[in-house]
């Protein structure tokens, strides 16, 4: 069994090594950190170049130069580890250390939304079984679970943070956008709520109609400048998820599971605005500010 372990965790350090270097090198041939300062008409251009030459071993070919960064990494085994210095010559380590926060942040909500939205989609389709939104919900779930995860952050960082910014400044909703986002509505509903043909294109049509209007309303009244929800549209959305629940989990039909969601709906609606105090200091939440 020893040696069974040792012989993994060898083959373990193998792939490490091979794929850092290979990671290393890459990253030291893809670009010039000198590009600018060549071009730079600043007097101490020159100088800029020899210091940032000398701190990161420029002058060094790429893969000894690993094998330079590899003795600071292995200085760790000693207490003195050195992950090198930056570009602006900031250290490596000071980087990494501001960084882990947020990293462990996004990591853990995205690690309890998938847990839940997991757990949650599994459960309904297993009450579902072999219904429009069983199918639906699978086909979704192998979609995304065969897209590359960097491919998605790309896509995600230019459309949901850079578009969205470009789009705050004036943000009025597009007509394709406009009949794309009603039609992804009206898709979405009619497999969830599912039940007869006629039913799944009544479904359609009245979700992809409100999603048009309401759509519609905040882009001319300008809700996305200053968007929030009052008491009343809270109420509704509350009283809407109860019984969106309700009908994913064992169908509208049972009074009693409807009556457990709208209880828990009315509480919602009640400690809402008193729990804002508590996450909320000024205007920043205290767990994520």
């Amino acid at each position: 069994m020893l040696a069974y372990i040792m012989r993994r965790l060898g083959i373990l350090l193998v792939i490490l090594f091979g794929s850092s270097f290979i990671l290393f090198n890459l990253a030291a041939i893809s670009g010039d950190p000198l590009a600018d300062l060549r071009i730079s008409k600043d007097p101490n251009a020159k100088q800029q170049m020899a210091v940032l030459i000398r701190d990161l071993h420029l002058n060094v070919p790429p893969p000894i130069r690993y094998f330079l960064w590899l003795k600071g990494i292995l200085g760790g085994l000693v207490g003195n580890l050195d992950f090198g210095k930056a570009r602006d010559g900031q250290l490596v380590s000071t980087s990494i250390a501001s960084a882990i926060p947020v990293t462990l942040r996004l990591i853990s909500m995205a690690t309890f939304t998938a847990i839940i939205l997991g757990i949650t989609i599994g459960i309904v389709t297993a009450l579902r079984q072999y219904s429009r939104f069983d199918y639906a919900m699978t086909f979704v779930s192998f979609l995304l679970f065969s897209l590359p995860i960097f491919w998605v952050a790309v896509l995600l960082k230019e459309f949901m943070a850079i578009q969205f910014n470009n789009f705050l400044r004036e943000p009025t909703v597009a007509p394709p956008w406009l009949i794309g986002l009603s039609l992804f509505s009206g898709i979405f509903w009619s497999a969830v709520i599912g039940g007869t043909r006629k039913r799944v294109w009544i479904v359609f049509g009245f979700a992809a109609s409100i999603s048009a209007a309401l759509l519609t309303f905040l882009s001319l009244s300008k809700w996305f400048l200053n968007p929030g929800f009052g008491p009343i549209t809270l109420l509704l959305i509350y009283i809407g998820v109860a019984f969106g629940v309700t009908q994913l989990s064992v169908g509208l039909n049972s009074r009693a599971a409807l009556k457990s969601s709208l209880t828990m709906a009315a509480l919602g609606i009640v400690f809402y605005f008193p729990v804002q105090k508590i996450f909320m200091a000024e205007n920043k939440l205290l767990f994520f500010p």
